[in-house]
């Protein structure tokens, strides 16, 4: 992706703001790394002394202020006082990331998409699934909030423990820290039910709406709703954090492609676009895409 002369410009200033402005104490870091779904963005992580974790941001997602009149101090002044102000001496969870033991139980996985993380993948551990990789992290949840590290091969290689193992403990886990949700959309909506014969539409995600089209990936929580229905179910990625699920009454799956690929380009924030693709969920051969027919 071209750099045009005023994102030079941004880079180059927000650089010289945040070494001229931060406190002393206070150590800086720049570096290019590749982000869920996006190009190598220009990054700057601020680490206060004895701080647990340290806060990391983009220029790219600066870029809009900067253009729109707010200068590079005044944004290098902001990233500074976040980083003083939300100085934890813990990781959320009072967790040990270099630890295996420690964040065992804290395990949960993610899903992304495969063939446009390539990159960002190369540095995580990861199970392919069709053209998706199924991601674990660490997942905290107490007063600060909730948050996940996803866990790195360099992290991996410290704890000494396979990638499968790890894989493995976070998939069992997943629906203990990260428990799922299952809703018909018409409810969430707030629409009456349509006719029996008429298609059923659910959502599923995780009770905190983050990372949840990972649910499908729970052992055993695609049967079940299959066969609570008593239909096959047409997977529709709705977006990272959620999936819409859609009964087998003979549909065209072709009709539900266009659709996903309409709602990614008008209404999913790139980060958090799954993928373009429709999946297929039998109670027989279980999980697969469904592939566009060429023309």
């Amino acid at each position: 992706m071209k750099t045009d002369n005023t994102e030079k410009r941004f880079y180059k200033e927000m650089r010289e703001s945040l070494l001229r402005l931060k406190p002393k104490e206070m150590e800086i870091t720049f570096r290019r790394i590749s982000k869920q779904n996006r190009e190598r963005l220009h990054a700057c992580t601020l680490m206060m002394p004895n701080a647990a974790a340290a806060p990391t941001f983009y220029f790219e997602d600066l870029l809009e202020a900067y253009q729109n009149g707010i200068s590079a101090d005044e944004l290098a002044q902001s990233l500074i006082r976040f980083a003083r102000e939300n100085n934890l001496s813990t990781i959320p969870g009072g967790i040990d990331p270099e630890d295996y033991e420690s964040v065992k139980s804290n395990l949960g996985i993610v899903v992304i998409g495969e063939e446009n993380n390539r990159e960002y993948l190369k540095d995580m551990i990861h199970k392919k699934i069709e053209d998706l990789a199924l991601v674990p992290i660490i997942f905290t949840n107490d007063a600060h909030g909730t948050g996940c590290i996803k866990i790195s091969k360099s992290l991996q290689e410290k704890w000494g423990v396979s990638e499968n193992e790890i894989i493995d403990e976070a998939i069992i886990n997943a629906p203990e820290v990260m428990p799922p949700t299952f809703r018909n959309l018409n409810e969430i909506i707030g629409m009456e039910e349509d006719e029996e014969d008429e298609e059923e539409i659910y959502v599923i995600s995780n009770r905190y709406y983050a990372g949840g089209a990972s649910v499908a990936f729970y052992p055993g929580f695609l049967d079940c709703i299959g066969m609570a229905l008593k239909r096959n179910l047409f997977i529709l990625p709705s977006s990272v954090n959620e999936l819409i699920v859609v009964t087998d009454r003979g549909q065209n799956p072709h009709r539900f492609l266009e659709i996903v690929r309409e709602v990614n380009r008008s209404q999913v924030a790139p980060g958090d676009i799954l993928t373009d693709a429709v999946y297929y969920y039998s109670r027989g051969e279980g999980f697969r895409r469904i592939l566009p027919i060429m023309a």
